[in-house]
């Protein structure tokens, strides 16, 4: 068993002898929320509360410029520099703008701190840097909630266990995240507003010559939810048939693979033109180089089930982020393969 599994395991028994609905009942104000529920939790991955002895610190008063009076909740510190910074509220408070902006201040005058924590001891939310001159990112890379938590989530707080606690790699993982989250918003922007440059692109596909104005509107007028879901499941039948399967690949299938392929694909040590797909009747399988041999990972999708299977182990996929979560294990196969 790896040093990551171990560090799992003992998070899972951590949190399962935690009592939270207890805890969440004590927590009926902020500083409640923090002696019942946050304290705890930062515990179970490592970091302990205290000046001396601990990382977790208090009440931290960092470089706010001229706001000498201003404190952050809590900061987690390594070689007496703030890594992550931590705004607590109330387990009664909902998470919102207003508190993402609170944090935010913080970084504004903090250069050190790279990631930081919005909490009211039930949700945790992650969130990045930026850079290292411009504030956090506006959405989490992400979100714990442990009123609900699941095996999968524990891999990440893994990575957040002090024993195994770096900076870098957590920057990575969220960089992954937004840069997922980036396309996809592009994509929609670009689909829901069409640019000229995306007009003239289809209608020399067409096999158009000069686009006219009315050409251009007739275009913009075909470009909707139909005549795309149309297109995809065009693109769908090509790509099964690409991979000679003889299947129809499902859109949920592919979209997992392209998930995938973007984690393979930002390994300088994989060609990004060697990660391709073959659907078989009950798993789709992720291969290298065209070749069944060098399967990577093989997904099994029903009604009830979503499944990643790396050799012998089995990963449930209930989203994207349970994907992302497994960055390391899905790399560490392909160059395997490739060794």
């Amino acid at each position: 068993m790896g040093a990551s599994q171990l560090i799992v395991k003992d998070i899972k028994k951590r949190l399962a002898s935690f009592n939270f609905e207890e805890a969440q009942s004590k927590a009926d104000n902020e500083a409640k929320t923090r002696m019942y529920l946050i304290e705890p939790f930062f515990e179970i991955i490592g970091f302990n509360r205290g000046y001396e002895s601990g990382c977790l610190q208090p009440e931290y008063t960092a470089d706010f410029g001229n706001l000498s009076e201003k404190k952050v909740d809590y900061a987690i510190c390594f070689k007496n520099k703030p890594e992550i910074l931590i705004e607590a509220k109330s387990s009664k408070t909902k998470l919102g703008d207003k508190h993402l902006r609170q944090l935010n201040e913080y970084f504004i005058y903090t250069n050190e701190a790279k990631v930081g924590i919005l909490t009211n001891g039930v949700e945790y939310q992650f969130y990045a840097r930026k850079s290292s001159k411009e504030p956090l990112c506006s959405t989490p890379f992400y979100v714990l909630d442990l009123s609900s938590w699941e095996i999968d989530s524990l891999e990440f707080l893994a990575k957040l266990h002090l024993t195994s606690y770096n900076t870098g790699e957590i920057l990575e993982y969220a960089g992954e995240v937004y840069f997922i989250e980036s396309f996809e918003n592009a994509l929609f922007n670009e689909l829901k507003r069409p640019s000229k440059d995306y007009i003239k692109a289809i209608y020399s596909q067409m096999g158009g010559g000069r686009l006219t104005e009315g050409i251009e509107q007739q275009i913009r007028q075909l470009l909707n939810s139909v005549s795309l879901q149309t297109a995809c499941e065009k693109l769908i039948h090509f790509e099964a048939e690409q991979a000679n399967s003889g299947i129809v690949t499902t859109a949920e299938e592919l979209n997992i693979y392209h998930v995938i392929k973007t984690i393979l694909g930002q390994n300088k040590k994989i060609e990004t033109k060697s990660i391709g797909y073959k659907d078989y009747k009950g798993k789709f399988s992720v291969i290298l180089n065209n070749s069944p041999r060098n399967k990577v990972c093989d997904l099994i999708i029903s009604s009830d089930k979503r499944v990643l299977l790396i050799d012998d182990e089995k990963h449930d996929i209930p989203d994207i982020d349970s994907i992302l979560k497994l960055k390391k294990r899905i790399n560490d196969k392909a160059l395997q393969l490739l060794n």
